[in-house]
């Protein structure tokens, strides 16, 4: 797959296939390589959609929130695959042979689903199927329990990045067995709009497949009020997005 970042020694570009409605706020959450609990901050009022929220501005420049922003482990399954084909549940924190036994030949893999979270909401859940081959790497992951943008930073590698899909909607749990067990209910009532992305992050012995789900696009229009007020984004903010749809699959 080609990278999603190019640049050269005067210019740098992001290339992808975005859907048409994606907002530039949006794309910035999309973009993020491992550092989404932390770029959940404050935009400047001029980097805002459009200039027409200008009436809205107070709230929208903490559209990205400027409060903290909490990580909580849903569940995680932990598994050492001490031969090809092998593969041993490990309990949390695992046996220190285990982890000193991380390599190549003998990876430990682990799939874990979190949620970020801000004045007690959920503002994404995150599924990750991350891939260890390295002792130290693994005991930062699984005993110091360092998240997975931190850990990078730990190792002072600068991840590749892949970012492989792109939607509006529920994702498609059906069509991923890896993610089907956990894959939030859609309420087609609810007035709310999912945005999901699918992207890889890898570095040597580190390989991380993720899949980020974000409950409500108010939440990049409304700012904190979606957070304040959850389910009750006034209509004139989504309706004051060009050619909004209202769910996937609606021609704008």
């Amino acid at each position: 797959m080609a990278d999603t970042y190019t640049y050269t020694n005067k210019t740098t570009s992001v290339a992808f296939a975005w859907p048409s409605t994606v907002t530039g706020v949006e794309r910035i959450a999309l973009s993020a390589q491992g550092e989404l609990q932390r770029i959940l901050r404050p935009v400047p009022p001029d980097h805002l959609p459009s200039k027409k929220y200008n009436s809205h501005s107070p709230r929208l420049s903490s559209a990205y929130f400027a409060r903290p922003i909490s990580v909580t482990v849903v569940y995680t399954d932990t598994f050492w695959h001490p031969t090809p084909g092998a593969r041993k549940e490990l309990p949390l924190p695992p046996p220190a042979a285990a982890i000193a036994q991380a390599s190549e030949e003998t990876p430990i893999i682990q799939t874990r689903q979190v949620h970020l979270v801000c004045s007690g909401q959920i503002v994404c859940t995150a599924t990750a199927t991350v891939r260890i081959t390295d002792p130290s790497i693994a005991h930062l992951f699984l005993v110091e329990n360092y998240a997975i943008g931190q850990m990078f930073r730990q190792i002072e590698q600068l991840p590749k990045f892949e970012l492989k899909n792109v939607d509006i909607g529920p994702y498609p749990c059906n069509d991923d067995p890896d993610v089907s067990s956990w894959c939030p209910a859609s309420n087609p009532d609810s007035g709310s709009q999912e945005l999901w992305r699918q992207y890889r992050l890898f570095a040597p012995d580190l390989e991380c497949d993720i899949v980020e789900v974000f409950p409500d696009r108010g939440m990049f229009v409304a700012g904190v009020d979606w957070l304040d007020g959850m389910s009750g984004v006034p209509v004139h903010l989504y309706e004051r997005l060009d050619q909004y749809p209202k769910r996937v699959g609606l021609s704008a």
